[in-house]
């Protein structure tokens, strides 16, 4: 048999926490809807994993289209109107929190010149 003295009594383990995990995402994006001047579209961050929390920016170039947009069920949405044709690069930058790290995706649109008649919106030309 083995007896602990007063000494062993007073004993305090301690453990190191473990590290936490990083858990890496990825970010994807699309635009729905007609593609033109005065239509409004949605711009759209898809984020995986599914359960990834955060906010994401959109932006093109330097302009802000919508900051910390809040990720729900691994999507992003914000509306947006082009006011000019042409091709414009749509980048959004997903913010993880807590374990999430942050990712990026971008696509590229081209703008036509664009008729809203209110309930429709058409591209012309």
């Amino acid at each position: 048999m083995f007896a602990l003295g007063a000494a062993a009594s007073a004993m305090v383990l301690m453990a190191t926490p473990a590290a936490a995990v990083e858990v890496g995402t990825t970010t994807t994006v699309s635009v729905q809807g007609t593609v033109a001047t005065t239509c409004p579209v949605a711009l759209t961050a898809k984020i995986t994993p599914v359960n990834a929390t955060g906010t994401v920016d959109f932006k093109e170039g330097s302009t802000v289209i919508a900051a910390a947009v809040v990720v729900t069920n691994g999507t992003a949405t914000a509306n947006h109107t082009f006011n000019a044709t042409g091709v414009h690069v749509i980048d959004a930058k997903f913010k993880g929190t807590g374990d999430f790290t942050g990712s990026a995706g971008s696509t590229t649109v081209t703008v036509a010149t664009g008729l809203n008649l209110g309930s429709i919106c058409l591209p012309v030309g």
